[in-house]
């Protein structure tokens, strides 16, 4: 099988590796894989002057008319159209990175460039939106096991992502598409469509890897698309088909559909016990997320402890407990927490108390040194963030310090005694606050009473 690829090498001895604007003929291959955004890179490549090309018989390619000593960029991409057309019309077979549509205006007689100008559409349907639109994400589920690419998808899953997402109506309209996989939220990502008498397959977009890795990746995508290029098409037979019994299929059809159904049960409770251990274990991001991640565990901690979130998810984190109330600021980091979390508290305290006439308190959540073990972190936070903290009345708490008051408060939530008061004192706390203070077991300072 002789394989042409544009755009995404892969090393293998039955692969022909080359760009839009050199590559021979794609009527000379039984199959390509082309991801359409290496088309118009090339192209911008060449309009700007970056990387020289020159065409199968050796002229250079330019951004002007076709002559006896050079080739035009333009004809070299309008041959590729026709050379498409008539690839697929003779039943070849074409693996397509999927990649929202992008224009690139400036090739002179060609102005309509655009990445999938060269490619004829499934019937009903576009290489724009709605048919295709982008999309980002990593997360692909496998719905057609029996695909040639899905083993692809499977194995090579951590070094795959979707840059398109293709109409959810794909498989029940016109088109005839086959879905091969969805993304995170069940739009198709990868799937099969007719085109003319060929196949095309959309795909997600291959990562960049290299060494034994890309040498692997490189065989499963040639033996992927010699099966469909050799008619390995998943297609489920039609409905009449099962009128026709063979001897003992019936009951073996039954004993099917009762196992089928067991699985299924076991599937949806196997679902429901990983959905909550998922929300339990999610606390322990209290010890070493950060970012949004964290911002979105120390909300849920405070939850637990009677804080309940004023602002959406997303927002600067503000908590209130009956008429006590407080702005929060948090900060995970691979160092010691700095002053920043104390200087942005303070910042957004002293506008609230312009715009609404009210003062506030203040907690800050730090996770310092959020690589390392809790037990083995010596410090957290420096001295100058509790110092100023202290001075000014504002709690300061640590990721494990939190984390252990969410651990006392789903155990006395679980023994039908709820804490209380914890989270009030935190609101009321000033510096730096354990959990022995959080829970009134120790004497504690306080600028205000909490009852």
């Amino acid at each position: 099988m002789h394989i042409l690829t544009i755009g995404y090498s892969l090393p293998n001895q039955s692969v022909d590796n080359h760009t839009v604007l050199n590559a021979p003929s794609i009527t000379d291959y039984d199959a390509a894989f082309i991801d359409p955004e290496a088309i118009t890179q090339a192209v911008q490549q060449l309009l700007d002057g970056e990387r020289p090309f020159n065409a199968q018989d050796g002229r250079p390619v330019v951004n002007g008319a076709t002559t006896a000593t050079q080739v035009s960029a333009a004809d070299q991409l309008l041959r590729r159209k026709e050379e498409a057309e008539q690839f697929l019309a003779q039943g070849g077979t074409l693996f397509l990175a999927g990649r929202p549509n992008a224009v690139l205006p400036g090739v002179v007689g060609f102005e309509g460039l655009d990445r999938y100008s060269w490619l004829p559409a499934p019937r009903g349907g576009s290489w724009n939106p709605p048919h295709m639109r982008a999309a980002e994400g990593k997360t692909i589920r496998i719905v057609d096991d029996k695909h040639p690419l899905s083993e692809v998808l499977r194995e090579y899953r951590r070094h795959i992502s979707y840059r398109a997402a293709l109409h959810p109506g794909i498989a029940t309209g016109e088109q005839e598409g086959h879905v091969i996989a969805v993304g995170g939220s069940n739009v198709p990502i990868a799937a099969e469509f007719p085109v003319l008498a060929g196949r095309v397959v959309v795909t997600p977009v291959l990562s960049s890897v290299t060494g034994n890795t890309r040498t692997r990746l490189a065989q499963a995508m040639v033996d992927a698309m010699a099966q469909v290029a050799a008619g390995a098409i998943s297609e489920d037979p039609p409905g009449w088909v099962r009128t026709l019994a063979l001897p003992g299929s019936e009951q073996i059809e039954a004993e099917l559909e009762e196992a089928e159904e067991r699985a299924a049960a076991a599937a949806a409770a196997a679902d429901a016990v990983r959905e909550r251990l998922d929300g339990l274990v999610a606390h322990r991001r209290l010890l070493w997320a950060t970012g949004p991640s964290f911002s979105a565990a120390v909300r849920e901690a405070l939850a637990l402890l009677g804080l309940e979130a004023t602002t959406e998810a997303g927002e600067p984190l503000a908590v209130r407990e009956g008429e006590h109330a407080a702005l929060v600021e948090v900060e995970s980091t691979r160092d010691d927490a700095s002053e920043w979390a104390y200087v942005r508290l303070q910042r957004r305290l002293e506008r609230q108390l312009l715009d609404e006439g009210e003062q506030l308190r203040g907690i800050i959540v730090v996770n310092g040194k959020r690589n390392i073990a809790p037990t083995a972190r010596r410090s957290q936070h420096t001295e100058a963030l509790r110092v100023a903290c202290e001075n000014y009345g504002y709690a300061l708490i640590t990721g494990d310090t939190l984390f252990a008051l969410v651990q006392r408060a789903m155990g006395a939530e679980a023994e039908g005694a709820p804490l209380e008061a914890a989270g009030r004192r935190l609101i009321y706390g000033r510096g730096l606050v354990t959990a022995e203070q959080a829970l009134g077991e120790a004497e504690e300072e306080s600028d205000a009473s909490i009852f």
